[in-house]
């Protein structure tokens, strides 16, 4: 009965893997989306890990630098200053003027030498996590 059982599964296993592979090679895409391939955990469980990071419960912030160099800080800055003063106005002010200063970076935009119309934006944001101290664009 064993045996009788065992060349079942095998001639099933062997049917399925036949059946599934019919010599054509190319791969149909994959049409489901990425979150249905994902687990997602949700809002609630976002506010319970952001209550608990508040709290000072679970895992500590252990880096003692987490930005480290000049171009991870452009980066870092970049998208902040688009969103606060825009993308083309932040530009205009390359080339940046960029300094890691007593574990703080320090990054402000230039104008031309002959530019009488304003100034150019200023971050501080701590190298160590990233916390702003001071975002602004002088006029």
């Amino acid at each position: 009965m064993t045996k009788l059982l065992l060349s079942l599964i095998i001639i099933f296993i062997i049917a399925c893997n036949s059946s599934t592979n019919t010599g054509n090679t190319s791969k149909t895409p994959d049409t489901t989306s990425k979150t249905e391939q994902h687990a997602i955990l949700g809002r609630q469980n976002a506010r319970r890990q952001m209550r608990e990071a508040l709290e000072g419960k679970g895992q500590p912030f252990t880096w003692d630098t987490l930005i480290k160099t000049s171009s991870t800080a452009i980066a870092t800055a970049e998208p902040i200053l688009f969103d606060a003063f825009g993308k083309e106005q932040v530009l205009n002010e390359k080339p940046y003027e960029v300094y890691l200063i007593d574990g703080y970076w320090y990054i402000t935009g230039t104008v031309p030498k002959k530019y009488n119309k304003g100034g150019a934006f200023e971050i501080i944001f701590s190298a160590r996590d990233g916390k702003i101290i001071r975002l602004t664009h002088y006029k």
